[in-house]
């Protein structure tokens, strides 16, 4: 009776059973290596462009702050559909139309933000509310009003692949500037004053004075 050895023939098959075992889980764990690395960069990209939002909000606070005009008065029409943004100048801002890009990481970011007047119920001193401005006949009416020391602000960030980010956030006038005069030298007997749009009295005359002299130390008040 003829006996034939199978323990080669199962080794083989033993052996291709794990190679084709380990290949499924090098497989897996790879394709779960990639999924955590693109998780992890889209992670970090979205802090990003957060961060650029934050700070466009946060530079906007101040802005809004130190000069409300120009956050009222934009050089381009306002609505939920403008364009503007941050041009640093120094220290200061300048609102410029259009969208800005910026690299980060060989990445482009591109970054604007809108403005909207905000109006409000009980004849604009109520809650912001987004329905459509209408006029009131006194204070306390139920109709609605646009407050002009409010405004809305949506801050855009877009990048690579579609993806964007958006940030609201409603300004707030903190203080009034009224007029500033800085020269005096043109003497008194004026009962009032002209001003020009950034607020500077365009002549240096006043009313009445005593015991100043003007002539020679022109000096300053602001209102």
């Amino acid at each position: 009776m003829a006996r034939f050895n199978t323990n080669k023939g199962q080794s083989l098959i033993e052996v291709i059973i794990g190679m084709a075992i380990a290949t499924i889980l090098i497989g897996a764990a790879a394709g779960t290596t990639v999924v955590v690395l693109r998780s992890n960069f889209d992670t970090k990209t979205t802090q990003i462009a957060s961060s650029l939002a934050s700070e466009y909000a946060d530079n906007l606070q101040s802005l809004a702050y130190s000069d409300w005009q120009k956050i009222y008065n934009p050089p381009a029409n306002k609505g939920a559909d403008s364009q503007f943004y941050l041009n640093a100048s120094g220290t200061a801002f300048a609102l410029v139309s259009g969208a800005t890009t910026t690299i980060i990481e060989g990445k482009n970011f591109t970054r604007y933000f809108s403005i909207e007047n905000a109006s409000r119920d009980s004849c604009g001193i109520g809650n912001i509310t987004t329905n459509a401005t209408t006029s009131c006949a006194a204070v306390g009416d139920s109709g609605i009003a646009d407050d002009p020391s409010t405004q809305k602000i949506m801050v855009y960030v877009n990048w690579e692949g579609g993806r964007n980010l958006n940030k609201t956030q409603y300004l707030t006038r903190n203080q009034n500037k009224v007029f500033i005069q800085t020269d005096w030298s043109g003497g008194n007997n004026q009962e009032s004053f002209s001003t020009s749009t950034n607020y500077t009295i365009i002549n240096n005359k006043f009313a009445t004075s005593t015991n100043i002299n003007y002539s020679s130390s022109t000096g300053a008040i602001t209102i």
